[in-house]
Protein backbone atom coordinates (compact mmCIF):
# COMPACT_ATOMS: atom_id res chain seq x y z
CA UNK A 1 0.00 0.00 0.00
CA UNK A 2 2.76 2.05 0.90
CA UNK A 3 4.32 1.72 -3.03
CA UNK A 4 1.03 3.60 -4.10
CA UNK A 5 1.50 6.54 -2.16
CA UNK A 6 5.64 6.52 -3.22
CA UNK A 7 4.35 6.21 -6.86
CA UNK A 8 1.77 8.92 -6.40
CA UNK A 9 4.42 11.55 -4.28
CA UNK A 10 7.44 10.69 -7.28
CA UNK A 11 4.31 11.18 -10.45
CA UNK A 12 3.59 14.75 -8.59
CA UNK A 13 7.17 15.74 -8.43
CA UNK A 14 7.79 14.85 -12.11
CA UNK A 15 5.28 17.29 -13.24
CA UNK A 16 5.88 20.01 -11.02
CA UNK A 17 9.14 19.85 -12.39
CA UNK A 18 8.23 18.88 -16.11
CA UNK A 19 5.79 21.74 -16.05
CA UNK A 20 5.71 24.99 -14.48
CA UNK A 21 2.17 25.34 -13.93
CA UNK A 22 1.60 22.54 -12.18
CA UNK A 23 4.30 23.88 -9.36
CA UNK A 24 1.35 25.60 -7.82
CA UNK A 25 -0.44 22.12 -7.12
CA UNK A 26 2.46 20.39 -5.89
CA UNK A 27 2.79 21.20 -2.02
CA UNK A 28 -1.62 20.61 -1.58
CA UNK A 29 -1.80 17.79 -3.99
CA UNK A 30 1.59 16.15 -1.49
CA UNK A 31 -0.49 17.58 1.74
CA UNK A 32 -3.50 15.28 0.15
CA UNK A 33 -1.70 12.42 -0.68
CA UNK A 34 0.21 12.35 2.81
CA UNK A 35 -3.21 13.12 4.72
CA UNK A 36 -5.04 10.34 2.83
CA UNK A 37 -2.11 7.91 3.57
CA UNK A 38 -1.66 8.76 7.50
CA UNK A 39 -5.74 8.20 7.36
CA UNK A 40 -5.66 4.99 5.76
CA UNK A 41 -2.13 3.61 8.11
CA UNK A 42 -4.28 4.46 11.29
CA UNK A 43 -7.31 2.54 10.19
CA UNK A 44 -5.27 -0.74 9.26
CA UNK A 45 -3.54 -0.39 12.90
CA UNK A 46 -7.53 -0.54 14.46
CA UNK A 47 -8.19 -3.31 12.53
CA UNK A 48 -5.62 -5.19 12.37
CA UNK A 49 -5.41 -4.54 16.28
CA UNK A 50 -9.21 -6.13 16.84
CA UNK A 51 -8.66 -8.88 14.73
CA UNK A 52 -8.01 -12.15 16.03
CA UNK A 53 -4.62 -13.70 15.88
CA UNK A 54 -6.11 -17.31 14.79
CA UNK A 55 -4.27 -19.43 18.19
CA UNK A 56 -6.08 -20.26 21.40
CA UNK A 57 -7.28 -17.02 23.83
CA UNK A 58 -7.60 -16.93 27.17
CA UNK A 59 -10.83 -17.28 26.44
CA UNK A 60 -10.86 -20.41 24.85
CA UNK A 61 -8.23 -22.21 26.69
CA UNK A 62 -9.83 -24.22 29.77
CA UNK A 63 -8.38 -24.00 33.09
CA UNK A 64 -9.28 -23.98 36.72
CA UNK A 65 -9.18 -20.58 38.60
CA UNK A 66 -7.29 -19.60 41.46
CA UNK A 67 -9.56 -18.69 44.89
CA UNK A 68 -8.98 -16.40 47.35
CA UNK A 69 -9.47 -19.73 49.68
CA UNK A 70 -6.99 -21.35 47.69
CA UNK A 71 -3.99 -19.49 49.09
CA UNK A 72 -3.00 -19.79 52.86
CA UNK A 73 -1.01 -17.70 54.91
CA UNK A 74 0.82 -18.36 57.87
CA UNK A 75 3.64 -17.71 59.99
CA UNK A 76 2.95 -13.41 58.99
CA UNK A 77 5.39 -11.50 60.97
CA UNK A 78 4.82 -7.93 60.95
CA UNK A 79 8.18 -5.69 62.10
CA UNK A 80 9.19 -2.37 61.62
CA UNK A 81 10.56 -1.12 58.82
CA UNK A 82 13.36 1.86 57.69
CA UNK A 83 10.51 4.80 57.90
CA UNK A 84 8.21 5.18 61.09
CA UNK A 85 5.14 4.91 58.41
CA UNK A 86 6.20 1.01 57.30
CA UNK A 87 6.17 -1.92 58.06
CA UNK A 88 7.77 -5.03 56.60
CA UNK A 89 5.66 -8.29 56.16
CA UNK A 90 7.27 -12.17 56.33
CA UNK A 91 5.57 -14.98 55.84
CA UNK A 92 4.57 -18.71 54.02
CA UNK A 93 1.77 -18.94 51.69
CA UNK A 94 0.66 -22.13 50.62
CA UNK A 95 -1.14 -22.74 47.30
CA UNK A 96 -4.06 -25.10 47.70
CA UNK A 97 -5.28 -24.79 44.37
CA UNK A 98 -4.81 -27.03 41.02
CA UNK A 99 -2.73 -24.42 39.07
CA UNK A 100 0.05 -22.69 39.52
CA UNK A 101 -0.39 -19.54 41.52
CA UNK A 102 1.34 -16.36 39.66
CA UNK A 103 0.22 -13.30 41.86
CA UNK A 104 -2.19 -12.28 44.73
CA UNK A 105 -2.70 -9.03 46.53
CA UNK A 106 -2.62 -8.67 50.47
CA UNK A 107 -4.89 -6.73 52.12
CA UNK A 108 -3.57 -5.39 55.44
CA UNK A 109 -5.13 -3.37 57.78
CA UNK A 110 -3.39 -1.70 61.27
CA UNK A 111 -5.07 -1.14 64.27
CA UNK A 112 -3.85 0.74 67.38
CA UNK A 113 -5.32 -1.24 70.59
CA UNK A 114 -4.43 -0.06 73.73
CA UNK A 115 -5.96 -0.90 77.03
CA UNK A 116 -8.49 -3.20 74.07
CA UNK A 117 -9.78 -0.14 72.54
CA UNK A 118 -9.33 -0.36 68.98
CA UNK A 119 -8.41 2.69 66.28
CA UNK A 120 -7.72 1.90 62.81
CA UNK A 121 -4.70 3.15 61.86
CA UNK A 122 -4.34 2.39 58.18
CA UNK A 123 -4.82 -0.04 55.32
CA UNK A 124 -2.84 -1.03 52.49
CA UNK A 125 -2.66 -3.49 49.86
CA UNK A 126 0.37 -5.32 48.49
CA UNK A 127 0.80 -6.89 45.30
CA UNK A 128 2.56 -9.92 45.45
CA UNK A 129 4.26 -12.08 42.73
CA UNK A 130 5.63 -15.65 43.51
CA UNK A 131 5.04 -18.21 41.45
CA UNK A 132 4.06 -21.56 43.61
CA UNK A 133 2.97 -24.91 42.09
CA UNK A 134 0.22 -26.69 43.85
CA UNK A 135 0.86 -27.90 47.35
CA UNK A 136 3.73 -26.03 47.32
CA UNK A 137 5.09 -23.50 50.19
CA UNK A 138 7.25 -20.57 49.62
CA UNK A 139 8.45 -17.94 51.93
CA UNK A 140 7.52 -14.04 51.07
CA UNK A 141 8.47 -10.48 51.87
CA UNK A 142 6.62 -7.35 51.31
CA UNK A 143 5.82 -3.91 53.16
CA UNK A 144 2.91 -2.07 53.93
CA UNK A 145 2.97 1.70 54.05
CA UNK A 146 0.54 3.95 56.73
CA UNK A 147 0.58 7.32 55.52
CA UNK A 148 -0.07 9.22 58.84
CA UNK A 149 0.86 7.11 61.12
CA UNK A 150 3.94 8.82 62.65
CA UNK A 151 1.56 11.72 63.62
CA UNK A 152 -0.16 9.08 66.46
CA UNK A 153 2.50 6.42 67.25
CA UNK A 154 0.99 2.70 67.62
CA UNK A 155 1.51 1.49 71.02
CA UNK A 156 0.00 -1.83 71.11
CA UNK A 157 -0.31 -2.95 66.85
CA UNK A 158 -3.02 -5.48 65.76
CA UNK A 159 -2.72 -6.67 62.56
CA UNK A 160 -5.44 -7.75 60.55
CA UNK A 161 -5.43 -9.17 56.53
CA UNK A 162 -6.96 -10.39 53.72
CA UNK A 163 -6.45 -12.76 50.02
CA UNK A 164 -8.09 -11.25 47.04
CA UNK A 165 -7.70 -11.42 43.74
CA UNK A 166 -5.32 -14.58 42.99
CA UNK A 167 -4.03 -15.20 39.69
CA UNK A 168 -3.06 -17.95 37.56
CA UNK A 169 0.42 -18.60 36.17
CA UNK A 170 -0.43 -19.72 32.86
Amino acid sequence: MIWAFAVAAVATLYLALRFRRFQSWVEPVLTIAVAIGLAAAILVWFVDERAPSGGPTVETTASPALEAADIALSDLAFSAGQTKTSYQVKGRLTNRGAVPLQSFRLDVVLSDCPDGVCREVGRDSALIVQRVLPGETQDFTTFAVFPGSELRPVAVPQWEWSVREPRAYR
